[in-house]
């Protein structure tokens, strides 16, 4: 057997390449390793900083719901208070145009006055003011209604906005996986002789 030095030095050449290109495909896959460990593991900190913050958020507004309700009862009473205050404004306007008017007969019982009843004016103006508080209070409480009836359907559109989303999100998951173990099939399909 002869072994000629050229056909050595190719041989050793190409054992060394061999093992020189396993280390390197192992250092390789070493890194892309690591580095989808590093792009994984910042992910999910990015993502559960997100959540974090998103639980802050809420937290922070569930706190602030009795301040809401609160400011709520308040313009409520408010309106109501102001309601109030004018019809007793307008009532003791109608007073002064009642005493006016009494007065007037008074001093002339003959003439003109006498066509004036004051009772009968007094009783109409408190008719109309009695209608024009009725008004008020119901307009208010047209709003305040109309105000949950918008709170009540704010959050169903809600409710259905998160049903939806997480329907979504676990297609989304399911589509994922379903592509992933595809993937993993075909790459052992294809390795495998």
């Amino acid at each position: 057997m002869v072994i000629y030095l050229s056909d050595l030095y190719i041989y050793m050449s190409t054992k060394e390449n061999t093992t020189k290109f396993n280390k390197d495909n192992n250092n390789f896959n070493e890194r892309t390793t690591n580095t989808l460990n590093q792009q994984q593991d910042a992910i999910n900190k990015t993502l559960d900083n997100t959540l974090n913050n998103v639980k802050r958020t809420t937290d922070e507004a569930t706190r602030e719901i009795p301040r809401y309700s609160q400011r709520i009862a308040e313009y409520q009473e408010q309106t109501v208070q102001t309601i109030r205050d004018i019809a007793s404004d307008c009532i003791e306007a109608q007073k002064q145009v009642i005493g006016s008017f009494q007065s007037q007969l008074d001093k002339n019982t003959n003439g003109v006055w006498n066509l004036y009843n004051p009772q009968r004016i007094a009783e109409n103006h408190a008719v109309m003011v009695n209608n024009f508080t009725s008004y008020l209070l119901n307009t208010a409480n047209l709003v305040n209604n109309a105000l949950l009836s918008n709170i009540r359907i704010y959050n169903t559109a809600l409710e259905q906005t998160r049903d939806n989303l997480k329907a979504c999100a676990k297609t989304n998951a399911n589509f994922i996986q379903s592509v992933s173990v595809n993937s993993q099939n075909r790459d052992v399909n294809s390795s495998s002789p």
